[in-house]
């Protein structure tokens, strides 16, 4: 596969692909206006991610309930899977609001939307006014409904009855020939067993895992509708199982390394807050942990991405293990951008969290999240049982048999996107200042990956190679496919951004190459100072590495490169 042309603004990538989760942003400017939400882009968006914005399917199910569930003219509504999302958001609004907490309701429209057999569906209604706080909530928790479930609900109202999937069928689609070796599973719970296993590492019948603990198992594994979702719930079980302990009731989490940016964001809105610590200030985080007691511990658990989502650092993992076991606290290792094929944090963590979404289906056609107990965490027992009494199983059938599909073929592309990334990451090292490149010939100020950011943390959780018994950076194993590039100027960065020969859009972990300015995207002019503070460079690219044949993406993004360079030298 060669590298692909970004369609034109607000096209689906790649083309022609039902239910994409990505758009076209082709420009530095298309993603600032993404940013502010800028209501001609929103309108115009083919396909979206779809916690970002609601999905034209989603859009078009929430119209007709709106017409035939006597919803007012004054009023809105988001569509959610289960009582307990809807309920939830219309708590969240409340508390926002409390004046106009009789504004807010919650109600069943399953006969209404059409929904599929076993399938339920509830309406939040709210004032219009309120429009953009409820769509917080649908945003940063992930609870809301699927496109593929607004579809089935839709066909179901036109009297048709289809188990479609909505895969790529067009002729010349890069994803054709994998769905033409590969036929969805019908059977549900077995796509479910299939998913929680993979993600669980086992591989053998006999209970064998990756993941370096004994007696890891996939029932273990509670799956999600959207990666989101995992973070979202993951934060309910510390808020009823930590957080229900004397005096615990408004303390804080702490976070080490940027998470996740929507990770905050859901934090902002939903908790008493968080701290926030980077690998220099480990010793600020044990010195906060030394004002507690074993009653009531400083924080409520530690946080971190491993690694760390868009600067590609990793966190110390033995050091924070050992800090959470000291002062009984949990520690939580979202592995999304690491992948369990990469790294093994599950020793050093009490619950892992991933996005199905990314590496995990690698097609950019369907969003799915995981969240798995470690049976050996001090807390094993305590949070398996809040999740035996509170887990909603939401995942929609037809999300899960396009899951289960997608990531049948994770170990191979893996392996080829780990050998990708390292290679374009060693060519833009060694154009960059970083590496002594003087100041004046080079556009590229850094390089971050995992081998150029710390190393020896990500190297010292690398998954053991069974045959090598030691920390293997060869073969199947790698630092993952994300890298992030910052530049010596704006402008040095816009040129470049708009000359990469690459699909241009929000998402990571595809087999095809994306990219995005993930400073101007993820930040609007308000949170800038925000992400100043954390070190996030406004000329920061990010790139996720996919499949392409190697002298292809090279190719391209040194085309890009000597085309900022061109720019920059014409001004001097």
């Amino acid at each position: 596969m060669l590298l692909q042309i970004s369609p034109p603004l607000a096209r689906a990538i790649p083309p022609d692909t039902p239910h994409s989760i990505v758009h076209s942003l082709p420009e530095w400017k298309d993603n600032i206006d993404f940013a502010v939400s800028k209501k001609e882009l929103f309108d115009a968006l083919e396909a979206t991610y779809p916690r970002f914005v609601l999905h034209p399917l989603v859009r078009e199910l929430v119209g007709l309930v709106k017409c035939t569930g006597d919803i007012s003219e004054d009023d809105e509504c988001l569509l959610f899977p289960s009582q307990r999302g809807a309920d939830a958001c219309c708590a969240f609004l409340a508390r926002h609001f409390p004046q106009l907490a009789s504004k807010f309701g919650v109600r069943c429209v399953t006969h209404l939307a059409t929904a599929p057999r076993s399938q339920q569906i509830f309406a939040v209604t709210y004032p219009k006014d309120k429009q953009e706080k409820a769509m917080k909530f649908w945003t940063f928790t992930g609870e809301g409904i699927s496109s593929r479930l607004a579809e089935s609900c839709l066909l179901g109202g036109r009297g048709i009855q289809s188990d479609d999937l909505g895969l790529p069928s067009a002729k010349g689609h890069i994803l054709l020939d994998y769905y033409l070796q590969n036929q969805p599973l019908t059977d549900v719970s077995l796509a479910k067993d299939a998913i929680r296993k993979r993600f669980a590492g086992v591989i053998d019948e006999q209970g064998g895992n990756i993941r370096g603990v004994p007696a890891v198992s996939h029932t273990d594994v509670y799956l999600f509708p959207t990666g989101m979702s995992a973070v979202w719930n993951a934060h309910q079980l510390l808020l009823g199982t930590v957080a229900k302990r004397k005096g615990m009731e408004r303390v804080k989490t702490a976070h080490v390394n940027i998470l996740y940016v929507d990770s905050y964001k859901l934090l902002e809105l939903t908790s008493h807050g968080y701290y926030f610590f980077s690998n220099e200030t480990i010793d600020d985080l044990e010195s906060l942990l030394v004002t507690g007691s074993p009653e009531c511990p400083a924080v409520l658990g530690i946080f971190t991405d491993f690694p760390a989502n868009p600067n590609l650092q990793s966190a110390d993992l033995p050091r924070l293990r050992a800090l959470a076991d000291e002062y009984g606290i949990p520690l939580f290792i979202d592995e999304t951008v690491g992948c369990h094929l990469n790294v093994q944090v599950t020793p050093y963590a009490d619950v892992i969290i991933g996005s199905l979404t990314k590496v995990f289906s690698g097609f950019g056609n369907v969003l799915g999240g995981a969240l798995m107990l470690n049976p050996s965490s001090r807390f094993f027992n305590e949070f398996k049982q809040h999740m035996q009494a509170t887990y909603e199983d939401n995942y929609f059938d037809r999300d899960v048999l396009v899951m289960e599909v997608n990531s049948r073929g994770m170990e191979d592309r893996v392996a080829v996107i780990n050998r990708n990334a390292e290679a374009l990451s060693d060519m833009l090292y060694a154009l960059s200042a970083t590496a002594g490149i003087v100041k004046g010939n080079c556009i590229v100020k850094e390089v971050f990956y995992p081998k150029y950011q710390n190393p020896e943390s990500y190297r010292r959780c690398c998954r053991i190679s069974a045959a090598e018994k030691s920390p293997c950076m060869f073969g199947s194993i790698g630092y993952s496919g994300l890298l992030s590039v910052s530049f010596t100027s704006l402008d040095a960065a816009k040129v470049f951004y708009s000359a990469l020969p690459c699909y241009k859009g929000p998402s990571l972990g595809t087999v095809f190459t994306l990219a995005t300015p993930f400073t101007a995207i993820g930040f609007p002019p308000e949170k800038m100072t925000w992400a100043k503070e954390h070190h996030l460079d406004e000329t920061l690219v990010r790139i996720s590495v996919g499949t392409e044949e190697r002298s292809s993406l090279m190719n391209g993004i040194a085309l890009a490169l000597k085309k900022a360079e061109e720019f920059c030298a014409s001004k001097v």
